[in-house]
Order: structure tokens, then sequence, then C-alpha cells
């Protein structure tokens, strides 16, 4: 669940909070406010045995809980190449670099704290670490060399660069359309099995919060994972495969 804009009552406990927004739980985390399991105390007891400053603490956990939408009908494909590019570095690599360390130390922390009760989730940290090992080094190729190339070729296209650009996509013609196919397929494959594993991230009636933080970070890294795939495989590459062909249809 997330809230737009969370209204905090100084009487309300942490693990409430969480509750209604798992985006909350990092917040506390870097305040070093414990949210889960046995936290009874109203926050306002803790910031000031803590000694923290309750409307600091407010503003950042509201600022956690906003939520930029794109609307429903973006028409991605009129997107230029640089832009799409470039968005896709901006959102998708960069929040994947951020979220990827911070879900792995959630998910050795759940264990550690609750693994015996959830023996699934050892299964779950494992392709989840697959899945990085898998992800990481493919995100670095697409920046230092597909997406080079990509840019290469739109620009050609548009007549960017010098009148002999359309020879760069002679000389430097690659497979396109068998681009990541192998790494999205893998990652289309981890996807489901995150949501066989945690029945679709519903989280059990009596989850604690830390429970429900993780079954929260998995569905937000589910969601970003299949926009990132769709803008690359159904806009991006079309895109340029199509560029290509015409570009080398002049050349010929």
């Amino acid at each position: 669940m997330f809230l737009n804009r969370i209204e905090i009552d100084p009487a309300a406990k942490a693990r409430e909070i969480v509750e209604m927004d798992y985006r909350t739980a990092d917040v506390f985390r870097r305040y070093g406010i414990n949210y889960c399991c046995g936290v009874q105390w109203p926050l306002q007891q803790v910031c000031e045995i803590q000694e923290i400053k309750m409307k600091d603490l407010v503003t950042d956990l509201q600022t956690a809980c906003h939520t930029v939408n794109i609307p429903s009908g973006t028409q991605f494909e009129k997107w230029s190449v640089d832009f799409l590019i470039d968005y896709i570095i901006n959102i998708h690599h960069r929040y994947l670099e951020r979220s990827l360390p911070e879900l792995e130390g959630g998910l050795v922390h759940f264990l550690e704290e609750h693994g015996k009760r959830f023996p699934h989730f050892t299964v779950i940290y494992e392709e989840f670490r697959n899945l990085v090992a898998m992800f990481m080094p493919h995100l670095k190729q697409e920046e230092e060399s597909i997406f080079p190339y990509l840019r290469q070729v739109a620009h050609a296209y548009d007549d960017k660069i010098d009148p002999f650009a359309t020879l760069l996509v002679k000389t430097l013609r690659k497979p396109l359309n068998s681009f990541a196919d192998q790494e999205h397929t893998m990652i289309g494959e981890k996807i489901r099995r995150f949501r066989e594993l945690t029945n679709d991230y519903i989280a059990p009636s009596k989850a604690c919060s830390s429970h429900r933080v993780i079954l929260g970070k998995l569905k937000e890294l589910d969601q970003d994972l299949l926009q990132h795939l769709y803008l690359e495989n159904d806009i991006l590459i079309p895109k340029v495969i199509r560029m290509e062909q015409e570009l080398l249809q002049r050349i010929y």
C-alpha cells in the first residue's frame, strides 16, 4: 500500500507506520529506530529517548512516501533514442544500483531473525543473489557498449554526425535483435520465480513488519524490472533496428 502523504501521529508506533507504507522502513533504519517485532513505544517517546528531532523524522518519512507516477497514456515510442537511453540509465539503472544492495541487506537480516520460520526465504535469497550476479554486469555492458552503439545508429539516422555516418552502421553493425535476449529472458524467469515463492508478494496474515517490508521491496523490484525490460525490448531495440535497416538500405 502506498500513501500519497502520511500524517504522522506522535502516538503512532513505527511498526504501524511501516505497515501502512513499507518505504518508511528505510527511514526508520537510517535513524536507528526499530520498527519490527515487540516494538510498542509511541514515536514521540522514541524520538525523545534517542534524541531525534520529530520534525526532521516526519519530513523524511513523508518524502519516502512520495510517489511520482508516469501517466498511463505516455507514448514511449515517440521518445527519441537519446531520451529513452537517458531515462533507462537515470531511472532504472540508478534504481537498481541503489535498491539491490539495500534489498540484499534486508533479506540477510530477515533470514537471521526469521529464517527458521520461513525457510523458503533461503531460496528467495539464492534466486536474488543469482539475479544480482547476472544483472549488474549486464547494466555495465549496456552503458559501456550497447547503448553507445544505439546512439551512434540513431545519430547517423538523424544526420547528427558527418555525412559518412552511415558507414559506421556497416562497420559496427551488431545483431540488435539478439542484444540482451538471454539476460532478459533469465530476468523474466527470476521475476516469475519470485512471484511463485512469495504468493505474488502477499504477506501472511500474521506477518511481522520486516516480512511485509521485504515483500513490498520485492514487488517494487518486480514492477521496475517489468517497465525496464518493456522499454528496452518493446520500444528502444525495435526502434533502433528499424533505423539500422533503413541506414543499410541507404548504403546499398
